[in-house]
């Protein structure tokens, strides 16, 4: 069983809403806490650590691979292993704080891992907010969940993103909005970050799901 680190920031009053915040990779569970001053405040927020290390503080959720020819390859065992820890960590914290209504965000490989465990669960979490990301479909438990989701999605990715391709986060939109589900989309001329349009974008966007 993998242990996560996380940063939490408890709620102004009592609250039976939380927001999971899952980073990138080569980043840490300090990296998006630093948007919860600007989240709503009647949210418990917990900030996840990814289990591997990379050195220097820095983190990841599962191991890039590149062979020979510079082709990218992802470490499938260990993003499951990942994606059954950040699940079991939040069962946890919705049965002890006896969550009502639960959000997820995540960057990057935190997007991936987010997208792949909203459609692999139906229906848990009330909304996504995915960000610099794209759908692997080797996570997928189950293609055909992805039509029984109530999920409210929030998808933003830079058109001049070098590290995932637009085109991805594109195809991940596109599947989407094939299967009728609930997505609001953005994109903006920006790189592999989250520009200030898109953070007004996304606060504005979890402000509607309280």
């Amino acid at each position: 069983m993998i242990d996560l680190g996380f940063l939490y920031r408890a709620p102004e009053q009592e609250s039976y809403k939380a927001i999971f915040l899952i980073h990138g990779y080569g980043s840490s569970d300090n990296d998006l806490f630093q948007f919860t001053p600007h989240l709503p405040k009647d949210y418990h927020i917990y900030s996840l650590r990814g289990p591997y290390s990379l050195g220097f503080e820095q983190f990841a959720w599962y191991a890039i691979h590149f062979d020979e020819n510079q082709k990218k390859f992802n470490d499938l065992n260990q993003a499951r292993s990942s994606l059954t820890a950040i699940k079991d960590f939040i069962d946890d914290k919705k049965e002890k704080l006896k969550l009502q209504h639960i959000d997820i965000m995540g960057f990057s490989q935190g997007c991936i891992l987010s997208l792949a465990l909203s459609l692999n669960h139906p229906g848990y979490f009330k909304s996504v907010a995915g960000l610099s990301g794209y759908l692997n479909l080797e996570m997928l438990k189950n293609a055909g969940a992805i039509e029984k989701q109530t999920t409210a999605f929030f998808l933003s990715h830079g058109i001049e993103d070098a590290v995932i391709p637009f085109t991805w986060a594109q195809e991940t939109r596109d599947l989407l909005l094939k299967h009728n589900l609930n997505l609001e989309w953005h994109e903006y001329p920006s790189g592999h970050t989250v520009s200030y349009d898109n953070f007004k974008d996304l606060i504005a966007f979890l402000n509607i799901q309280v």
